[in-house]
């Protein structure tokens, strides 16, 4: 288990600066959680917490990593899509090597989640991040639906 969070202190801990629609964007790795999924398929979810924090969840072999991110400044909900692509061609390689040693420390058979970053998230990331560990580790569903679709 060490190794994930060695991982994920040492390649997510930071902040990544972008360029988005020719304005720089500077966003703050805040937390990292791991979780087994269901599915090996590919899937990529986004959770906008306040005006500035978000979490940005990408499914892939097997695993769920949930990356909480924060801007210095409110980002407008046009540049979601280029940001998101950016974030994704950015953290894959990272994302690829926490999964391998994940893999190779069975991680799957021995835990259900993990918070491997918690770097002064605000109240509110925090909150979504523990609720998700606790839905993943109770396994009950992630979201509740409280309004009719």
């Amino acid at each position: 288990m060490i190794n994930l969070y060695a991982i994920a202190q040492r390649d997510l801990a930071k902040d990544l600066v972008f360029e988005i629609d020719e304005e720089e964007v500077i966003l703050s790795i805040k937390g990292v959680m791991i979780a087994k999924a269901d599915s090996k398929s590919y899937n990529l979810s986004f959770v906008e917490v306040s005006e500035n924090e978000f979490v940005l969840g990408i499914q892939m072999r097997g695993y769920i990593i949930y990356i909480g991110l924060e801007s210095d400044e409110e980002i407008d909900e046009e540049v979601y899509p280029e940001l998101v692509r950016a974030l994704i061609a950015q953290l894959l390689p990272v994302l690829n090597n926490l999964i391998e040693q994940a893999e190779k420390m069975k991680y799957r058979e021995s835990r259900k989640a993990d918070i491997l970053l918690d770097d002064n998230m605000s109240d509110d990331m925090r909150e979504f991040f523990y609720e998700m560990l606790i839905r993943r580790i109770k396994n009950l569903p992630l979201y509740e639906q409280t309004d009719v679709a």
